[in-house]
């Protein structure tokens, strides 16, 4: 079974069973039949994110959505795949299965119930962006500081090098 893990200020955590279940401190409430979680697809040379719908929310409860719209931007997001013992139906395991960030909500209203909808971006997105340090000085010394590895690298830009030079040569 899928737990999900939202981690808002006051974390939320469902699991895709009827009964609760507790995983590293963390009681995983039961929510079968009350959301979805799309498909997660891991193809090769895409990362895709994922949409969560929690479906039959009473419309008195827009507004609470409404209000916490702000939180939601940026919120972790973790799915694990429990391996339950056969047994005692206790967690054996729950590898990460994917995580993210949520992103944007939704939400369908049809007078008596809605459906509030969230899309999540994956967390591999950030290897895309890249860092934004460079090979400077400054930068090394928040990492390391006193090491002077770095310290003659822009002294050095676009200088010239001429290899070997005349003086090297014997005999000339």
């Amino acid at each position: 079974m899928q737990l999900v893990l939202l981690a808002f200020p006051t974390p939320i955590a469902l699991n895709s069973s009827n009964w609760d279940l507790d995983f590293n401190g963390i009681t995983y409430r039961g929510a079968y039949g009350l959301g979805s979680v799309s498909e997660i697809d891991d193809s090769p040379g895409e990362i895709k994110g994922l949409q969560f719908q929690l479906s039959g929310v009473d419309s008195a409860y827009i507004s609470l959505a409404l209000d916490d719209a702000a939180v939601v931007q940026g919120t972790p997001v973790i799915i694990r795949t429990a391996v339950l013992d056969a047994g005692t139906y206790q967690i054996v395991d729950a590898p990460v299965e994917w995580s993210g960030k949520l992103d944007t909500m939704s939400i369908v209203e049809d007078g008596e119930t809605c459906t509030i909808q969230v899309t999540a971006e994956s967390s591999a997105v950030d290897l895309l962006r890249g860092a934004a340090l460079t090979y400077s000085h400054a930068d090394q010394q928040m990492f390391a500081p006193g090491d002077r590895a770095f310290e003659y690298v822009l002294p050095q830009a676009n200088q010239p090098v001429v290899w070997p030079s005349k003086e090297w040569r014997p005999g000339k």
